[in-house]
C-alpha cells in the first residue's frame, strides 16, 4: 500500500518557537519518537454525516472525501445531508454513519459522548439571525410577536436559537412564532415575505446566506451581548465574536456568538483510518479552503483543542508525529 511522504504540514503565523511548545505538550514522557512508516487502515465505506447542501459543514466535507478517496485506496467516502449537529449526533452513535461534523454546544449536550472521539477542531460557527434590510426589526427584542425559524427539526441550529431565545427573555409572554426551516427554505420564506426572522449557525461566508444577500438587502441581528447569560446558563461553549464588514453583500459588521466546530468519530474508528484522515485534513487544508474558505482557520495548534471530547488515539498520533 503506498504510503503518503511526510512533509510538515505549513501552519502560517507559526514559529518555531511556538511549534516546539505544542510539541512538547503532545508528547508523552518517554517522548515522540515513532515507527517510520504510516499506519494501516481499514478499508471500506466511510459515510460522513454533514448538514444541509447549502452550509458550510457539506461543501467542506465534499471537498474532504474527494481527497480521502484519491488518497486512501479501498476506502469510499460518501457524503450525507442531514438537518445537522444534533442528527449528526444520532447517525455517529448509531453506526450509520462514521464520521460526522458536530458543534461544540450539541456535543456537550449529548448523553453519548462518552463513545465520541474527535479527529480535530476545524473552524467556529457564526450565529446569524438574518432579518430583512428594509423591515423594522432591528434587535432580539423586536421578534416578539414575529414569526422566526429556529432551523430544521434535529439541527444546531434548533438548540442554539432556543438558547438564544431564552437568554433574550423571549419565552414567556408575546412569544416569537417559531417555525421548522432548513436554511435554503428559510431564506426563501424570508425572501417571500412568510417569516420575519430566521437563525443559522455556520461558518463564514455561507453560501445560502450570501446568495440571499445578493437577491434583496437583509441585515443581521447582534447577538454579542448575550454571551455571558448563555454561557452562565448552558457551558462555555459560546464567545462573543463579529461577522466583518462586507462577509455579505451590504452587511456592516456584526457582533454575535461563535463556537467551535469538531470532525468526529466514535472509539470503534480505526486508529489507521483515523491517523490518515486526520493527516490529510491538516495537510490538503489550502487546497480545501480554495473552495471552502472556513477551512482556512484549521491550524494545528487549535486543532487539537476539542474539549470536552478528547482526541482520538489515531488522530493523537498523527498530531504527535507532526514534529520541526
Amino acid at each position: 500500500m503506498p504510503s503518503l511522504p511526510r512533509v510538515l504540514p505549513a501552519v502560517p503565523g507559526s514559529p518555531p518557537a511556538r511549534r516546539a511548545v505544542l510539541l512538547a505538550a503532545l508528547c508523552l514522557p518517554a517522548g515522540c519518537a515513532l515507527v517510520g512508516a504510516e499506519p494501516s487502515y481499514r478499508e471500506g465505506p466511510l459515510p460522513i454525516a454533514t448538514g444541509a447542501v447549502d452550509g458550510v459543514y457539506y461543501r467542506y466535507a465534499r471537498s474532504l472525501a474527494a481527497r480521502i478517496g484519491r488518497r486512501l485506496p479501498g476506502v469510499r467516502p460518501s457524503v450525507d445531508s442531514t438537518t445537522g449537529s444534533v442528527d449528526n449526533l444520532r447517525r455517529l452513535t448509531s453506526g450509520r454513519d462514521r464520521l460526522a461534523f458536530v458543534a461544540a454546544d450539541a456535543v456537550g449536550a449529548a448523553a453519548t459522548a462518552r463513545t465520541l472521539r474527535s479527529l480535530a477542531r476545524l473552524y467556529d460557527d457564526y450565529i446569524h439571525l438574518v432579518v430583512a434590510g428594509s423591515g423594522p426589526i432591528r434587535s432580539v427584542e423586536d421578534l416578539r410577536g414575529r414569526t422566526v425559524s429556529v432551523g430544521a427539526a434535529g439541527s444546531g441550529v434548533e438548540l442554539v436559537a432556543g438558547r438564544v431565545l431564552d437568554a433574550a427573555g423571549l419565552t414567556s409572554g408575546r412569544r416569537p412564532t417559531r417555525v421548522r426551516m432548513g436554511l435554503e427554505e428559510s431564506a426563501a420564506a424570508l425572501r417571500a415575505r412568510r417569516i420575519d426572522a430566521f437563525f443559522w449557525s455556520g461558518g463564514l461566508p455561507t453560501a445560502g446566506i450570501a446568495l440571499l444577500a445578493r437577491q434583496v438587502p437583509i441585515r443581521l441581528l447582534a447577538l454579542g451581548t448575550l454571551a455571558a447569560p448563555i454561557r452562565e446558563r448552558y457551558g462555555p461553549y459560546y464567545r462573543a465574536a463579529a461577522i466583518p464588514d462586507g462577509t455579505y453583500d451590504g452587511v456592516g459588521a456584526t457582533l454575535t456568538l461563535a463556537l467551535a466546530n469538531f470532525l468526529l468519530a466514535t472509539t470503534s474508528l480505526d486508529d489507521g483510518l483515523a491517523y490518515r484522515v486526520t493527516e490529510i485534513l491538516i495537510r490538503d487544508r489550502d487546497a480545501v479552503a480554495a473552495e471552502v474558505p472556513s477551512a482556512e482557520h484549521l491550524d494545528v495548534r487549535d486543532a487539537i483543542q476539542t474539549e470536552p471530547i478528547p482526541l482520538h488515539p489515531g488522530a493523537l498520533r498523527y498530531y504527535r508525529s507532526v514534529k520541526p
